[in-house]
């Protein structure tokens, strides 16, 4: 796992909505992208359970832990197929 500590450096950050100004006028994600390095030290708040609930609460079958690991380590790609490998939505 990434960074063992990463829980206590870092805290929880949310993602900031787009003005609805600008969502009115396309289709496109309310939700604003973070930024490499911020999604990099949220990824690193797993915290490497020894049993991850978030496999099992997850509706897709996601694995969580290993895709945080993989955005932790900056294997974008390889992020994205174990993604897909479970969830085919984009």
């Amino acid at each position: 796992m990434g960074d063992v500590r990463g829980f206590l450096k870092h805290d929880r950050a949310g993602t900031a909505y787009r003005p609805v100004a600008d969502r009115i006028d396309d289709w496109r994600l309310v939700q604003q992208d973070f930024d490499p390095e911020k999604s990099k030290n949220q990824a690193s708040r797993c915290m490497d359970c020894g049993i991850p609930f978030c496999n099992n609460g997850c509706p897709l079958g996601n694995v969580i832990p290993d895709f945080n690991d993989l955005v932790f380590r900056d294997k974008w790609e390889d992020a994205l197929s174990l993604r897909h490998s479970t969830n085919n939505l984009p």
